[in-house]
């Protein structure tokens, strides 16, 4: 029975390195984020993994331990023009959006260096 080819290469491209169970916990991250502009969910944690400089998995570690209660939220309530909102705490930020059901996704996570 042949492999059944990705349906992402991106995902594939993800996943290469890690172990099963690394990429079980890669994959369920992967629901907590939003495509955005990119083509896939996988390609957007790729791209932006690499330009701040993470390894995925620890990239995708911190953004999902990312303490949005202890955070400042900007806007507080509702979402800017471009229908994000920032969560600030300390040096971290997590960019949201809600999906179409208006649960918040992950847009992108980072460090501001000082």
């Amino acid at each position: 029975m042949p492999d059944e080819t990705p349906v992402d290469p991106f995902l594939a491209q993800l996943c290469e390195g890690y172990t099963e169970a690394e990429v079980a916990e890669i994959k369920q991250y992967l629901a907590e984020w939003d495509a955005s502009t990119y083509i896939s969910v996988a390609q957007s944690i790729l791209d932006h993994a690499s330009r701040k400089e993470f390894e995925p998995l620890k990239y995708l570690r911190k953004a999902h331990s990312f303490n949005k209660k202890r955070a400042v939220r900007v806007p507080k309530t509702g979402y800017r023009q471009d229908g994000s909102a920032v969560y600030r705490k300390g040096n971290e930020y997590l960019i949201v959006r809600p999906d179409n059901f208006g649960v918040e996704k992950i847009v992108t996570y980072g460090v501001n260096d000082d």
